[in-house]
């Protein structure tokens, strides 16, 4: 089973990696700051360039040679994503030269064995590229001259990134979809897991944040269900928490392994706690889901200890506040079993409906129904749809002014799309295109 090629964006701190991040995906999706560190986590956006897709990972700046604090949290971020990726961007700044921690990290690239294409930052003069000349002497080959502020050279650049990318990018596990188990510490994730495996698999404990590292087992798939090979690979995660993205160590780690894992799976199941409720870790988690483009289901734990009332309560405020992505709730007690019949079911429909696929006459003729229930701002004429790929479903959208419809009427039409063909918990993503 093939999957998404990675690319990944390295450099020192400061040298333009979430700008050109923007530059590649057309929008502001990165904070860029002049100052540095500003990036800290990995981000993951879906590129694509001359009808390529590829995964593109922003990281912050290498500091190879800090040995705690901060910048060797960040730089273990940016070593994950080297580990993963594909082919590397080296990113370098052309107004400070070939730095030590330039030369350091082109050191540690090439003991990675992976392709390293070389783009050197900030070059805003297209009549002078002296400058890139010196960093040759990293060894990575031609270093290509840009400036990701004002878009000079990326194109080249892409150019060669996407020639670089392997055909296919082979899956290291079974082709059969993955689901992550994900949620804040002590909300039960391990003694799910245990529930579905009935087996004591992955350590139990009162204390917080007992499972660090995500816990492959296979399940078989209910019957009927359209899953490939007939079962499920699950992974476990460990408890997240705020603090935890700013802590060093296990936590600090966990966070990591949970991000990962999350990437890595078709079907995110979110835990929430049924007496504490939604609170906003779990919308955190919600949102990376949604960003990383995997379907999303929610669990409600610990319905043993809530009143009907109560979860009536607590799935009608997960209705009003993941209003995105309009998640499938189904409430459990992983201690007693309660609801856990229900759980692979539900992952099966959500695992189904990420890789929906629709016509193109059924597309433009419901495109069209939508439209004419609600028509697009004055001037602004909807051709027609197709769709472009699936896990998730991804339609390209044809109009005369594609850049004068507004982010709410998208939302309408994903959402329109969503309630017709039962993509709930599942990312729909439109992308605006010009009919002429």
């Amino acid at each position: 089973m093939s999957r998404t090629p990675v690319v990944a964006i390295v450099g020192a701190p400061n040298v333009g990696k979430s700008t050109l991040v923007n530059r590649i995906l057309g929008r502001r999706q990165a904070v860029v700051a002049d100052r540095p560190g500003t990036t800290r986590d990995r981000t993951y956006s879906r590129a694509e360039w001359a009808g390529r897709e590829f995964e593109l990972v922003d990281t912050g700046g290498m500091e190879p040679l800090a040995r705690g604090g901060l910048g060797a949290l960040v730089t273990l971020q940016a070593r994950v994503a080297v580990d993963e990726a594909d082919l590397i961007l080296h990113l370098a700044d052309a107004r400070l030269g070939v730095t030590e921690a330039d030369a350091t990290i082109a050191r540690e690239l090439r003991g990675s064995n992976k392709k390293v294409v070389l783009a050197v930052n900030k070059l805003d003069n297209p009549a002078d590229d002296s400058a890139r000349y010196e960093f040759y002497s990293l060894g990575e080959g031609e270093p290509h001259a840009i400036s990701a502020a004002h878009g000079l050279g990326t194109g080249d650049l892409l150019d060669e990134v996407v020639s670089g990318l392997p055909e296919t990018a082979e899956e290291e596990e079974t082709a059969s979809p993955r689901v992550a188990v994900v949620g804040r510490p002590n909300v039960g994730k391990s003694t799910l897991l245990n529930r579905l495996l009935g087996e004591e698999r992955s350590v139990v404990s009162e204390v917080a944040g007992t499972t660090t590292d995500a816990v492959a087992a296979v399940l078989e798939a209910p019957p009927g269900s359209e899953v490939p090979g007939g079962r499920f690979v699950l992974l476990d995660t460990a408890g997240v928490n705020r603090g935890a993205r700013r802590a060093e160590g296990v936590p600090y780690y966990s966070t990591l392994k949970t991000a990962e894992a999350i990437r890595r799976s078709d079907v995110s199941l979110l835990l929430v706690d049924a007496v504490e409720g939604l609170v906003a870790e779990d919308l955190r988690l919600a949102r990376q889901i949604e960003e990383s483009g995997r379907s999303c289901g929610v669990l409600v734990n610990k319905r043993d200890l809530a009143s009907p009332e109560r979860l009536r309560e607590v799935e009608d405020v997960i209705g009003a506040r993941m209003t995105d992505l309009r998640p499938p709730i189904v409430a459990v007690s992983a201690l007693d079993g309660t609801g856990m019949g229900d759980v692979l079911p539900l992952a099966a429909r959500l695992y189904e409906a990420y890789n929906t696929r629709i016509s193109t006459p059924e597309v433009a003729g419901f495109l069209n129904e939508s439209v004419g229930r609600s028509a697009p701002p004055k001037g602004v004429r909807i051709r027609y749809a197709v769709q472009t790929g699936t896990a998730p479903p991804r339609f390209a959208v044809f109009a005369n002014r594609p850049q004068d419809v507004p982010d709410g009427y998208l939302r309408y039409l994903e959402n329109s799309f969503r309630e017709r063909y039962g993509l709930h918990g599942v990312s729909v993503r439109l992308r605006l295109r010009s009919s002429r």
